[in-house]
């Protein structure tokens, strides 16, 4: 993200987005009713009875929502007009900017914090692209998950029913071929549509190994280097999760966000069992341990930042500035992830402490 001017007096800065990651910043920084001013272009009606054309403006808008949208590369934001060109547009009518990398847009708020203006600089150290297809998969069950650095979607659950041992092995064979092939047309489907950075075929027994047989035979040449074979107990999404926590993808917690997330997420839970005493939960405790210099790390999910009232956010701007000044590193979770989803059951901002 570039910081193109920072303009105090109006409250505005702009911006130019680069990456995937800036549009996730901004997501989580720009609210309901901060304005928003962007080259755009909106449909005209010059002639009653025609349909008009779209024509090139700067509107400034007062934001009533925002939209992440990571697989179209763009940022929606929707809000009235409050300033373009009269002869075009009526001041008070909709428009929704679809922000992507390259676009330069102002934002002003009432009072910008200095937390935001940090995140605006600082640049995430994750890649904005980075794709894990996950196939848990076991005799006639598979799941099937696509991991990225802000989602976790399930894609498809695949049930096939595999005749027992006491059947003919033709009936058995045939079984397992049609569900391999189910399995590997959501497969295909993916590897078509997105840039897949890597394909982690995971569960128990020898299911997952005649599957990634019955792949390389095929006829398609699958990307070897990216496919890895990894134990899991089941084909079921708690697999996927088994998974994201194994020591087997370290090699990829430096691309991967949700990888560094787990191993937190499971340091946390430790010290509840071993000692709780290191774990603030809630405003009110973390806000007076801030203020003493105590915390090591805290955890916040996006969520809580795009939804905080005005009163609770320059508390969290107070935390936030004492776990900078003091050294303490801040995490952002992303509420599509089970991990954000776990500090959301603890309150959505929870802390591990120095003492």
């Amino acid at each position: 993200m570039k910081i193109l001017e920072i303009d105090q007096k109006q409250e505005e800065i702009v911006v130019k987005v680069e990456n995937l990651n800036d549009l996730w910043t901004l997501y989580n920084i720009i609210k309901k009713d901060d304005m928003v001013a962007a080259r755009t272009q909106r449909r005209v009606v010059l002639k009653e009875g025609t349909k008009g054309e779209r024509k090139p403006m700067r509107l400034k808008l007062r934001v009533e929502s925002i939209s992440f949208h990571e697989f179209s590369n763009r940022l929606r934001i929707k809000g009235k007009i409050i300033e373009g060109p009269e002869d075009f547009v009526s001041y008070g009518a909709y428009h929704t900017f679809n922000v992507e990398s390259g676009q330069k847009i102002s934002i002003y708020k009432e009072k910008w914090l200095k937390s935001e203006i940090k995140r605006l600089k600082k640049s995430s150290v994750f890649e904005d692209n980075f794709r894990m297809l996950i196939i848990a998969i076991e005799t006639g069950l598979s799941t099937i998950s696509l991991i990225t650095n802000y989602s976790h979607s399930r894609v498809t659950t695949i049930k096939r029913n595999i005749p027992g041992k006491r059947y003919e092995q033709s009936h058995r064979n045939k079984a397992y071929t049609d569900f391999f092939h189910d399995v590997k047309k959501v497969l295909d489907e993916n590897l078509k549509n997105l840039d897949i950075n890597a394909i982690i075929i995971c569960g128990p027994g020898n299911a997952r190994d005649h599957f990634i047989k019955y792949i390389y035979e095929s006829k398609e040449n699958y990307p070897r280097g990216k496919i890895f074979n990894i134990h899991a107990s089941s084909g079921t999404e708690s697999s996927i999760l088994e998974v994201l926590k194994s020591k087997e993808l370290t090699r990829f917690k430096e691309k991967v966000k949700i990888l560094e997330e787990t191993e937190k997420i499971e340091e946390i839970f430790r010290l509840f069992g071993q000692n709780s005493d290191l774990i603030a939960i809630g405003m009110k405790e973390i806000s007076e341990a801030a203020e003493k210099g105590a915390i090591k790390e805290l955890f916040i999910v996006d969520l809580l930042i795009r939804q905080i009232s005005q009163n609770k956010r320059l508390e969290l701007e107070s935390i936030l500035a004492n776990v900078e000044a003091t050294g303490g590193k801040i995490n952002i979770l992303s509420s599509e992830h089970p991990t954000g989803q776990q500090i959301i059951d603890l309150g959505s901002i929870l802390a591990i402490l120095r003492y």
